[in-house]
């Protein structure tokens, strides 16, 4: 069998992507329009509620999907198809953090994502959930180092901005209408020292509480929002 995720609203999105072999419904759900748009969509199995909990532990929404084998890019396809805005993530090691920045990324239209092959959460059936089906739809490149890749992204032309709590700028103080990589770092570490010395600027997201920072995910999901922001206003007449 090939990989599985679940939850209703990532089989979809896989379903949407053209991922799914099959999938494995509870017996006994209720009404639910996903639920039909998936039998639609792919074939479905029809199994007992005790079947699919050993087959998908967790809140599983009495919904598993079975994958094709996911795309493996490489980053310089990735840049091949011109991204004006892509998310690099640094020792992300949560799961649920990853697929919150993943489906956050995907919201604000983002080209793709880098992901170091090591120090970093796998995208397990339970950052799929997390991500809402954005990871079945996202180009993601596995590379080997996160400070060589940024390198290469800016050899492409982009700029590499670090998510930073001590950074010299504020986010709405960057130009976030050029072509740009959001880096975020994990829980406790941040960003790397070598990977915010490879990037062009560090953005910070100042604070009014006592808590000295945002958590991985909602920094991520502040700073694309102020990417979507700025590129969404009208241009300031000369």
């Amino acid at each position: 069998m090939g990989p599985l995720i679940y939850g209703r609203n990532a089989v979809l999105e896989a379903a949407r992507a053209g991922r799914v072999i099959k999938v494995y419904q509870a017996a006994g759900l209720g009404h639910d329009p996903r639920l039909e748009e998936l039998a639609k969509l792919a074939r479905v199995d029809v199994v007992p509620p005790a079947k699919l909990d050993a087959m998908a532990p967790g809140v599983n929404q009495g919904v598993a999907a079975e994958l094709k084998p996911r795309r493996e890019w490489t980053l310089k396809q990735l840049l091949e198809t011109n991204p004006s805005l892509l998310v690099g993530l640094d020792s992300i090691m949560d799961p649920q953090n990853l697929g919150a920045i993943l489906r956050s990324a995907e919201v604000a239209g983002a080209g793709g994502a880098i992901i170091p092959e090591h120090r970093s959460a796998p995208l397990s059936p339970a950052s799929v959930k997390a991500s809402s089906g954005a990871a079945e739809l996202m180009q993601i490149a596995r590379v080997s180092g996160l400070p060589s890749a940024i390198a290469e992204v800016k050899r492409d032309g982009i700029w590499c901005v670090a998510l930073d709590p001590r950074g010299d700028l504020a986010a709405w103080e960057f130009d976030f209408t050029q072509r740009v990589c959001v880096v975020v770092g994990g829980e406790g570490s941040g960003v790397h020292r070598l990977v915010k010395e490879r990037c062009d600027a560090r953005v910070r997201l100042p604070v009014a509480g006592h808590i000295a920072s945002f958590n991985a995910s909602a920094a991520a999901a502040a700073v694309l929002y102020e990417v979507m922001r700025q590129r969404a206003s009208p241009k300031n007449p000369s």
